[in-house]
């Protein structure tokens, strides 16, 4: 009898507590799920190069709020920017989608809550940042390419009036790249992205919250590097 009260108690914590760590079921590898609320949340690693989520993250057309946005930031251009001088980008690659660390490894991330996601396009006169608010239209005031594997935009914008950014590609077969934010008086900032029509060759996490939002899944902190920097394999192939 108390053999068999164990074993129930086990079955019952195995299906009342979420899931930590990775779980594989029906060839989907879980690295959490929430058995609580049934299928409410689910973060996965999502094998299909097919997959809808990579299209969800690469998606650049405006919906109402982000023409909304973006008239915003394209408005305080027009107001205190008047020239938007025309210019060819001096970088070949103009779409960019960030790129996550998970336990030392890099991913596509199609989260919970848009509002954590990030991307970049850069145009004939303007660098948009894509953020959970909506696209932001800076202005490009100077471009220059440095060498053929680094670039760099200064910009100007109704959030950061004086802000350096530069493109570092490390890997240009893989589209992959380190963006360095340089902002008058605050810290530097450096992310990975990887360019737009090369974001299926990397796997893509997926954060899937049914009925509400939830939380988005812990990364990995960003590494610190020196600039230029060479990393011979930074994810699986």
């Amino acid at each position: 009898m108390g053999i068999l009260r164990k074993i129930l108690t086990i079955i019952i914590l195995g299906l009342t507590f979420p899931l930590y760590g990775q779980e594989s079921s029906n060839d989907t590898v879980f690295i959490e799920r929430d058995s609580l609320r049934g299928t409410a949340q689910s973060i996965y690693f999502d094998s299909n190069k097919n997959s809808k989520f990579y299209d969800k993250i690469n998606n650049w057309e405006f919906d109402k709020y982000d023409t909304a946005n973006y008239k915003y930031s394209t408005d305080y251009l027009k107001e205190n920017n008047p020239i938007l001088a025309k210019s060819k980008p001096v970088i070949p690659l103009t779409k960019w989608v960030i790129l996550k660390q998970y336990k030392g490894k890099y991913y596509a991330y199609h989260p919970c809550d848009f509002l954590f996601h990030f991307k970049v396009s850069i145009n004939d006169t303007t660098y948009i940042e894509w953020t959970g608010e909506g696209p932001v239209a800076n202005k490009i005031i100077e471009q220059r390419k440095i060498n053929n594997n680094t670039y760099e935009f200064k910009l100007t914008g109704v959030y950061d009036k004086d802000r350096v950014v530069i493109i570092h590609i490390i890997d240009s077969n893989r589209g992959i790249a380190i963006f360095e934010e340089i902002n008058k008086g605050a810290d530097k900032k450096r992310y990975f992205m990887i360019s737009a029509d090369k974001i299926k060759t990397v796997p893509i996490i997926v954060n899937n919250c049914e009925t509400y939002k939830q939380v988005e899944l812990r990364f990995d902190s960003d590494p610190q590097f020196e600039i230029p920097i060479i990393i011979p394999e930074i994810i699986d192939k």
